[in-house]
């Protein structure tokens, strides 16, 4: 595709989980599983921001009703998170962190924070709003297809996590609602879709160089701004992995050249679109329909709405194997909870006849350009269906909506809600504004860059393979640490040992690894590091503490006998196998000589000494 002659633009907005405590009070950022304490209800209202508008996104979700339902725990949740009482002050170490990414990221710090108040009415945040301040603009990073700039860095709080959702209600946990986060936006400098991968993949490693940031599923989440010529500015929510970018940019782009053929065609008809609702119970009343049949039981409504000018649109696929209709009734649903809506171009369908068909497009005065749809429900709830349903074909009369969508998972989308507008920003006034000095800036440690510490890597004697494999791994700090700290073992070892172990554990002994901690490395290479143990018990220590995270190395140590033996007791076992095998030694049968004397000394001295003893033995 020549993403220059469609006029690709792409631009992507970061939110990186920092790795302290909550950013507006104590309560620590840890997401928990076991039952919630306690719960509380709360149903949210859109009002005025700074500059006395109601935003258009906020008005969105006000319209659709819900009550939200917050869970919390007694001792992990404060009155801060509920909404209870004022935020506290701002988390210093949080403020530090933001600046250490800005100043990677080439960025100028402000003067001063302010901090402000952002309305979000999707139920996240209990307030109705979130926290978040500016704190750096004007960055960049380079790319393969050159420079992108960062115009802006914010710090922000976290929102409260999903659980559970039906039509009229969300669950959340509170646990995630004020976990620190930074948000990075760029301008849209990004052209083709494997660029946007490029900068979003250099950006969250720039920002793990501080050590300081969340690892792991949710930590970190891209969202990725599309447009092409002719075509809008859509957001697209929540990108988890970075090899889907590419793909979900290129199926946005189908999406949009879709919409911008079907608004030409839609514009070619004169499509007119009215919000005239009919029964046609009467029509299908005699109906073979198994849904229809339903229906008339349930005393529901079978209300109908000309769409005009979209013969055979509905069924065309705007995104992969997604057709309009489909994107129509996730619109309908999200603002109704409808769950469906039949339309002319799927009929004759569902046992509803030709004949009927044609009865009701009589009776809509339907033309053979225009199109119908019809809900089954109370009266009310199916013309509010349908007035939304009218809403969004009037959009793709003028084009491509202005929508922020979310991703499924093949990476085609879903709207989510409206584009939100400026009004949804105002003042913070529970916090004063918090000056950014130079004796702060002089205190930042900016972190080493990737390509110097690859550098540094290289000189500690690692492959350039498995410098740049712990330079991308979630232990890049405990690595640096620990080689600092045990001077007697080779790099090399540390890196392969965080790298490597914990998938032989899985595959060897089959247990669970996430419980061993940096503890455990600690402890398990000091032993080494003292001569107590062998680099081969390294693998057998931590597969025990994986299964009993609870005891010390030294005492997995002691309980199976991994003690490290000298030389002289290594001798003597060697001398025994051989004599107990005087044919296979005769013979110089190292290959098996050497599994006997492994399977006795295994984990309790080096490989490479039991082959250069076992060799001197076999040569006398």
């Amino acid at each position: 595709m020549d993403y220059k002659k469609i006029g690709l633009k792409c631009g992507l907005e970061i939110h990186q989980q920092l790795d302290t405590h909550k950013l507006f009070c104590k309560c620590p950022s840890v997401l928990r599983d076991d039952t919630p304490h306690f719960e509380v209800k709360r149903k949210l209202k859109a009002v005025a921001g700074e500059m006395g508008k109601i935003d258009i996104a906020a008005i969105s979700e006000q319209a659709r009703e819900k009550i939200f339902v917050y869970e919390g725990y007694n001792d992990t949740t404060c009155l801060v998170e509920l909404d209870e009482e004022p935020p506290h002050k701002l988390n210093q170490e949080a403020l530090e962190i933001g600046l250490q990414i800005a100043l990677l990221l080439n960025m100028k710090p402000f003067d001063e924070i302010q901090i402000m108040r952002k309305t979000v009415i999707d139920g996240s945040n209990t307030s109705g709003f979130q926290r978040t301040a500016l704190i750096a603009e004007d960055g960049y990073i380079e790319t393969k297809d050159g420079k992108v700039r960062v115009n802006m860095l914010a710090l922000e709080e976290d929102s409260a996590r999903k659980i559970k959702e039906a039509y009229g209600e969300v669950r959340f946990r509170l646990d995630r609602l004020g976990i620190p986060l930074v948000e990075l936006r760029t301008e849209p400098d990004i052209f083709t879709p494997e660029q946007a991968k490029e900068a979003a993949e250099k950006i969250g490693l720039l920002m793990r160089m501080t050590g300081k940031v969340k690892r792991g599923i949710g930590t970190i989440r891209q969202d990725i701004n599309v447009s092409i010529k002719g075509g809008e500015r859509v957001e697209i929510k929540g990108v988890q992995e970075l090899n889907d970018i590419p793909k979900i940019i290129k199926l946005e782009i189908e999406r949009q050249q879709s919409l911008i053929e079907i608004s030409k065609k839609l514009k070619q008809r004169k499509a007119k679109l009215e919000k005239k609702f009919f029964s046609i119970k009467k029509i299908l009343e005699k109906s073979e329909s198994n849904l229809v049949k339903k229906a008339i039981e349930n005393e529901e409504e079978i209300i109908a709405v000309k769409l005009s000018g979209f013969a055979g649109l509905l069924k065309k696929k705007i995104q992969a194997e997604r057709y309009l209709a489909k994107d129509l009734v996730e619109y309908v649903k999200h603002f109704t909870g409808i769950k469906g809506f039949i339309h002319s171009d799927e009929l004759p369908n569902y046992g509803i006849s030709e004949n009927e068909v044609f009865q009701i497009k009589k009776f809509l005065n339907c033309k053979n350009e225009d199109a119908f749809a019809f809900v089954f429900a109370e009266k009310e709830l199916a013309e509010k269906a349908l007035s939304y349903l009218i809403d969004r074909c009037q959009q793709y009369v003028k084009g491509v909506p202005k929508d922020v969508r979310d991703v499924n998972d093949d990476c085609t989308t879903r709207f989510l809600r409206p584009m939100p507008g400026a009004a949804r920003m105002y003042p913070e006034t529970d916090e004063i504004p918090v000056p950014i000095t130079k004796e702060l800036l002089k205190k930042i440690k900016i972190p080493e860059k990737p390509e110097e510490r690859l550098a540094k890597f290289k000189k500690w004697g690692l492959s350039n393979d498995l410098a740049n494999q712990i330079l991308h791994s979630q232990d890049l700090i405990t690595f640096e640490e620990l080689v600092k700290r045990f001077k007697k073992i080779s790099p090399t070892i540390i890196a392969s040992t965080l790298l490597s172990t914990r998938d032989e554990i899985r595959k060897r002994y089959g247990i669970e690894t996430s419980p061993i901690k940096k503890r455990h490395f600690e402890e398990t290479f000091e032993l080494l590091d003292k001569g107590k143990i062998a680099k081969e018990a390294i693998v057998e220590i931590l597969a025990h503490l994986a299964a009993k995270p609870q005891m010390t190395a030294e005492e997995v140590v002691k309980k199976l006998k991994l003690q490290k033996i000298s030389i002289k007791e290594l001798r003597k076992i060697i001398n025994k196998i051989i004599d107990e095998n005087e044919e296979l030694a005769k013979n110089k049968q190292f290959k098996v000589l050497m599994g006997f004397v492994m399977r006795k000394v295994r984990g309790r001295i080096d490989g490479e000494i039991v082959a250069k003893e076992l060799k001197k033995a076999l040569e006398k």
